[in-house]
């Protein structure tokens, strides 16, 4: 079959997964001749991938490395062709989605192993590629918001005034949608107003805000950011003294000691300080379909590709130019 991998090594031979040795895009690589992985214990589906999406950090993923290649994607649509003797909640001929854990991957190809607690039946509306654009940003939206954060998912007891940074971002759009939907707050902050706001209020922002303008809003209850760096640091600003502040931002890891040490979150040791990584939900995707059927929120997808183009893709992932949403790979 064919898939995309990633050499785990660079050419010189020095390994990749290590801090300050992260893969170009160069090292994705499309083999024709990858074998079709198999059912080996119960719980496990094989799915024919229909199509998948492009993350523009996912060669900083350190779970991406091990000895041998491993063939890249998270987020999948497809179709299930083989289940494990026993099976009784998926069938072969399903119409599935979802996202496998960061650890294993596998959705560049035609043919990948999913556990049944990383896949949900696929909602008729929607199409492959809109499919593919949801799991892994919508997954790590909810989580973040009602498992890490632990807002209610209706705000019966009040709602609370949250700050979504990176809110016009793939993640972002979710976080404000949820945070929405569910009854609550919600104050969308990006680079640009003129780039954002109207789109940000449409989807159920309350009050749009540009970073540089942090010193003149009011506090929050929650913080979740998606961008990290300045932007983190500068979050302290803003959140209460007894308010949660949660990042998802791959580079960010351990920076509630760093902020701490620097003084940049001094007078806030009452907050606490999160820092997540998402991981398949049923739960969670449950959740999400519902939203989807009902009309809530929908995937968007701002470009497609072929597998043979995913190396040009996850290049282009990192540019504005690409415009809203994921870019979907069809297999």
């Amino acid at each position: 079959m064919r898939a995309a991998r990633v050499r785990p090594t660079s050419p010189e031979g020095t390994p990749y997964g290590f801090p300050g040795n992260v893969a170009p895009s160069s090292a994705i690589e499309v083999h024709d001749d990858v074998p079709i992985p198999q059912i080996t214990k119960p719980g496990e589906l094989l799915v024919q991938v229909k199509a998948s999406t492009v993350y523009k950090d996912n060669l900083e993923w350190n779970e991406l490395y091990p000895p041998s290649h491993a063939t890249l994607g998270n987020d999948f649509s497809g179709i299930v062709v083989a289940v494990h003797e026993g099976e009784r909640d998926f069938h072969v001929g399903d119409h599935v989605y979802g996202m496998t854990h960061a650890n294993r991957g596998g959705t560049w190809a035609e043919y990948a192993i999913v556990t049944t607690d990383e896949a949900v039946k696929k909602p008729d509306n929607l199409s492959w590629e809109e499919a593919s654009a949801i799991p892994g940003s919508a997954l790590t939206a909810d989580q973040a918001l009602f498992r890490h954060v632990g807002l209610e998912t209706t705000a019966q007891n009040g709602s609370k005034r949250v700050l979504i940074t990176g809110a016009g971002g793939g993640i972002g759009t979710f976080l404000v949608q949820f945070a929405a939907l569910a009854g609550h707050h919600v104050v969308a902050a990006s680079s640009s107003n003129e780039r954002n706001e109207i789109f940000l209020r449409s989807i159920g922002a309350h009050e749009v805000v540009e970073y540089k303008d942090f010193d003149m809003l009011e506090t929050v209850d929650v913080i979740v950011d998606s961008v990290g760096f300045q932007t983190l640091a500068d979050c302290w600003k803003v959140i209460r003294p007894d308010g949660t502040l949660l990042t998802f931002d791959a580079c960010s890891w351990g920076y509630r000691e760093d902020h701490k040490a620097k003084g940049i979150s001094q007078g806030k040791e009452g907050v606490r300080a999160l820092y997540m990584i998402a991981e398949p939900s049923r739960e969670s995707m449950q959740r999400i379909t519902e939203h989807l059927i009902k009309g809530n929120i929908k995937g968007r997808v701002s470009k497609v590709v072929s597998l043979s183009d995913v190396r040009e893709a996850y290049e282009s992932a990192h540019s504005r130019g690409v415009g809203r949403g994921k870019i979907a790979v069809l297999i």
